[in-house]
């Protein structure tokens, strides 16, 4: 018996089905995305009710009363309104509006559609149709629809909104969810007007359409490769992590929100300062703060001190919606400088004076007695001023802006280094661009130390790298000693655990300020190797 276009187009409505099925199956066994599953429920959902219409259709027979939806389309559309349930759960955990939706949420969401369809079949056993029947009916095949229209929506906004999304990824998934109902629906609407083949070409379509739609979401767009949850969920946690204050202004610099710390740092209502001028608050504009460095604040603990950073955020058309505000308490760190910086005034200003006096009253007895002890008295002041001077310029080089300038390095060198001391091995130019500064007071440190500690050989040599040049110091003295190398691992010196001097420190604060690397090896004397990169391409780069 030959197969009539009818029959071939719900064999194709059967095929669009089982695709639907496997396609929904694929899915959850390969991802663990948010929406995953309810995903999947939706595709197993519409290609069952897909395969179920058309079966019955193909069994019983497919001519279409005018006017009236056919009993094989009742099926379709039953598998839809069941599939609008996991629909909308999809949307909410793939958009990330609800990190987690409990069971008895899904149950709410889902009991008007569980209601009605029962009601049917009850109808169909044994119970009569009413007003009251039909009026429920109506209303759960609405809320049914704003499901739809719900889900769609958010599809719809999130691709939007997120760059890394494209709208055409919503679009096709929006269209999968309406299509079923729309093609589905026509079939009563046109089916006294056309034939069977149209009717049935509108049902396949009705499957094929959500069959291509997800296809194209899933492979073509990657939905499940980068979900917009994780940023929605992101954007939420920052304020709510983050131990700043976090405060959202309007463009009139009204509070539209705050995260927790702020109102409880500040003392006030989770939603008190809420449309309120945001001086209210913080008794100072988002331009005041814009130019502040830090900002006194009363707090419930007192008054402390905030480090203000404002950031401007627009819509999508690039139009500014307000301000985002965030307030680190920075009462300790700047306690901590002012300290340092008394302390580096007085010591410096105090050892100053007494190493004078020391001095002094050293050669005030060298005149009368001519003993080793004054020459040492006289030694270790000297050392002590020296120790001074050095910690002062290394604070004050590493505290200044990298200033970064071309030049030559074996130039450079050759400035710096005395050539009857030590043996160099440099290329004719090595033209670098970097902070010259800290490099020329680098090389100093790594030079001097060498020729001081060195038997009777002090190498320097200068080779190229990828992206800048080595500059490798050798001697063949005693090498560093490893409680020193052990301070500069550890990053900090202990009662236990310290150097003798600045050198090492020196050398290590210096190349970091040059973004370089700095290794020693002291099998065989000392060789200390310094990375420099060449900062050619950066010279525009923010001042540290």
């Amino acid at each position: 018996m030959p197969v009539t276009l009818g029959e071939g187009l719900l064999v194709m409505a059967v095929l669009a089905g089982v695709g639907l099925c496997l396609h929904g199956v694929y899915c959850y066994r390969r991802w663990v995305e948010p929406g995953v599953g309810p995903f999947a429920a939706v595709t197993i959902l519409l290609g069952v009710g897909s395969i179920g219409g058309a079966a019955v259709a193909l069994r019983y027979g497919r001519t279409v009363p005018g006017g009236v939806v056919p009993q094989w389309s009742d099926v379709a559309l039953t598998g839809w309104v069941i599939a609008m349930v996991p629909w909308v759960l999809f949307a909410f955990e793939y958009t990330g509006r609800y990190e987690e939706i409990r069971w008895r949420t899904r149950a709410a969401i889902a009991s008007p559609v569980v209601g009605a369809m029962s009601l049917l079949i009850l109808q169909g056993i044994a119970v009569p149709e009413t007003i009251l029947t039909q009026l429920f009916g109506s209303v759960a095949l609405l809320y049914t629809f704003a499901l739809v229209a719900v889900g769609s929506y958010l599809l719809l906004r999130t691709t939007y909104n997120y760059g890394h999304l494209s709208l055409f990824q919503g679009a096709s998934l929006a269209l999968s969810g309406v299509a079923p109902l729309v093609l589905v629906n026509s079939v009563g609407t046109v089916g006294a007007d056309v034939g069977d083949t149209v009717v049935f070409g509108l049902y396949a379509l009705a499957f094929v359409t959500p069959l291509l739609g997800f296809t194209l979401a899933v492979f073509r767009y990657d939905m499940f490769d980068s979900t917009p949850a994780a940023g929605t969920i992101g954007e939420r946690a920052i304020p709510r992590e983050t131990d700043d204050l976090v405060v959202v202004v309007d463009r009139d610099q009204r509070v539209i929100r705050l995260n927790e710390t702020a109102a409880e740092t500040l003392s006030v209502g989770p939603t008190a300062p809420l449309g309120n001028p945001l001086k209210n608050l913080l008794e100072r504009s988002v331009e005041e703060l814009r130019n502040l460095e830090t900002v006194e604040l009363t707090t419930a603990v007192g008054t402390r001190k905030f480090d203000p950073q404002v950031t401007s955020f627009t819509d999508q058309h690039g139009r500014r919606l307000g301000s985002l505000l965030s307030l680190r308490d920075v009462t300790d760190r700047e306690l901590r400088k002012q300290r340092l910086e008394v302390f580096n005034r007085v010591l410096r200003h105090n050892i100053r004076n007494q190493i004078d006096v020391i001095k002094s009253n050293a050669a005030a007895i060298a005149e009368e007695t001519d003993t080793d002890y004054t020459a040492a008295i006289q030694r270790s002041a000297d050392g002590l001023a020296s120790l001074s001077s050095k910690a002062r310029a290394t604070d004050e080089l590493v505290s200044r802006p990298t200033r970064a300038t071309a030049g030559d390095l074996t130039e450079t060198i050759r400035d710096l280094v005395d050539a009857e001391e030590v043996t160099l091995d440099v290329p004719n130019a090595a033209p670098l661009v970097t902070d010259w500064d800290a490099l020329r007071w680098t090389l100093e440190s790594a030079v001097e130390n060498a020729v001081e500690h060195a038997e009777s050989a002090v190498t320097v040599l200068v080779e190229p790298t990828d992206g800048g040049y080595a500059v490798v110091v050798a001697d063949d003295g005693p090498g560093i000693p490893e409680s020193e190398l052990a301070s500069l691992d550890a990053e900090t010196e202990t009662p236990l655990q310290h150097g003798t001097g600045l050198g090492l420190w020196q050398l290590k604060w210096g190349v970091t300020k040059l973004h370089g690397d700095l290794d020693f090896d002291t099998a065989d004397g000392t060789t200390i190797r310094i990375t420099v990169p060449d900062r050619r391409n950066k010279q525009n780069e923010r001042s540290e």
